[in-house]
């Protein structure tokens, strides 16, 4: 391996660190393969721990309802019960792969509503539940959450300016619009000829 010989320049604090980090003295030359992997440590730094999907994560998606891993299912046909079990992404029934639909019709005629004929037992809970029960509670959790985000909105939109009044009339103007102001005001010249007028006409046209 090439060396180069040049002064560096690291404050002794630092130096003295590494010498309680690695138990060698802060000036050995021993500390020099330390050095070097913390340079190239800070070069190529390790990727980031990515975080293992939690167990709550990996389920099965039935349209609006999540069925997590070890969610039980149960359906009947003539009172005989037979069940079925997410594990990982999957219902497995027997080692099979089944969608809702498929389990639900695995047995009889073939036309029955899974909502209706299959039973749920989430992981925890000791109780069966029917779909079509948990199916509406998950519509109403929905239902809400986007009420409270509407609420948010509403409660963060600034409200509307205040509208300004129509302008008052002026005293001069109101006199002006009262029917004595009218009376008072003299009327435009017309084009009638006066009966004095007409006379003085009349005259003239004999003469």
């Amino acid at each position: 391996m090439n060396t180069l010989t040049m002064p560096l320049r690291i404050p002794a604090d630092l130096l003295v660190e590494l010498g309680e980090y690695t138990g060698l003295f802060w000036s050995s030359m021993e500390q020099e393969p330390h050095i070097c992997a913390a340079i190239r440590a800070y070069i190529n730094p390790a990727p980031p721990v990515q975080e293992a999907a939690t167990r709550s994560d990996i389920g099965y998606q039935w349209k609006q309802l999540f069925l997590p891993a070890g969610t039980r299912l149960r359906a009947s046909f003539r009172r005989q019960h037979y069940f079925a079990s997410v594990e990982g992404g999957e219902i497995l029934c027997d080692g099979q792969s089944v969608s809702p639909s498929s389990f639900a019709n695995l047995r009889g005629s073939g036309n029955r509503n899974a909502w209706k004929a299959v039973w749920l037992r989430f992981p925890g809970s000791p109780q069966w539940v029917l779909a079509d029960e948990c199916r509406t509670l998950q519509k109403a959790a929905t239902a809400r959450l986007f009420n409270a985000d509407a609420d948010d909105e509403a409660a963060n939109t600034p409200p509307a300016a205040p509208q300004r009044p129509a302008p008052r009339p002026t005293p001069a103007s109101a006199a002006a619009d009262t029917p004595a102001a009218a009376a008072r005001t003299p009327a435009a010249p017309g084009k009638k000829k006066t009966r004095r007028g007409k006379r003085r006409h009349q005259r003239n046209h004999n003469a």
